[in-house]
């Protein structure tokens, strides 16, 4: 089943000159569900305002996007309701609360949304705490926690809140061999189990290859058609060579 289809998307902002800026222009990507892509390309050229624009945190200049087979209206492409409709984002920085616990740091927006009762909130953060292996550090606060574990919390949050579809910002960043590949783990773990879909930007293709993950590159303002590390090797364009370098 088709989980997300995009057409044609075009975003632009407006520079401290009063410039218009294209980011991106003519878009297009279709996933299945329980499908992970990876997203490369050279620093500044919007992989981050792809995603933000998806989850609806940046508007559109013009284009179309389908979740589960159904149209979503512009009006509708909010990041309230994008959410709503299975959106899940993770920040880059994580951007958790650091008065409040591990596991409060996952019910709070359970209880503000009002997914269900105060028993209900508490199993589905429960679920989503066991799910990233996080079960132990509940009660600790995000100050305490390693990278990697700060990482787990910020997609457990996320992926609680009945998220289907999943958009990572470089969610390896920073992190030593160990801890990458642990999350990766994870990451490939909710796919199988739930799947979810995934789409992340990298910096780093070895990311990529530890997920068996088709990866494409935001390149010219649009996104190559995706594939396996080795077939970028191999490519017969220089350009998609030379990333693989």
């Amino acid at each position: 089943m088709e989980s997300i289809s995009i057409k044609n998307l075009k975003f632009s902002y407006t520079a401290l000159s009063s410039k218009s800026v294209q980011i991106l222009n003519g878009v297009t990507l279709s996933l299945e569900k329980g499908d992970i892509l990876c997203i490369s390309g050279k620093s500044g050229e919007g992989k981050s305002s792809f995603l933000r624009v998806i989850a609806g945190l940046e508007k559109a200049s013009s284009g179309e996007i389908s979740l589960f087979g159904e149209p979503v209206k512009q009006s509708e492409w909010t990041a309230l309701s994008m959410a709503q409709k299975g959106i899940g984002f993770v920040f880059q920085n994580n951007a958790l609360i650091s008065d409040l616990t591990v596991k409060d740091n996952i019910a709070v927006p359970l209880r503000y949304h009002k997914m269900g009762t105060e028993e209900e909130i508490e199993q589905k953060a429960d679920r989503a705490l066991l799910l990233m292996l996080a079960s132990s550090f509940a009660n600790e606060y995000p100050y305490s926690l390693s990278l990697g574990m700060r990482k787990r919390v910020a997609i457990a949050r996320s992926w609680a809140l009945d998220a289907k579809i999943l958009l990572l910002d470089e969610p390896t960043a920073g992190m030593d061999k160990n801890s990458r590949i642990n999350l990766l783990s994870l990451l490939d773990n909710m796919r199988e189990l739930y799947k979810t879909t995934i789409i992340m930007v990298i910096n780093d293709l070895q990311v990529a290859c530890d997920l068996n993950s088709k990866i494409s590159f935001l390149m010219d303002k649009k996104l190559t058609e995706p594939m396996y590390f080795n077939e970028i090797k191999d490519n017969e364009n220089p350009r998609l060579r030379a990333m693989a370098r």
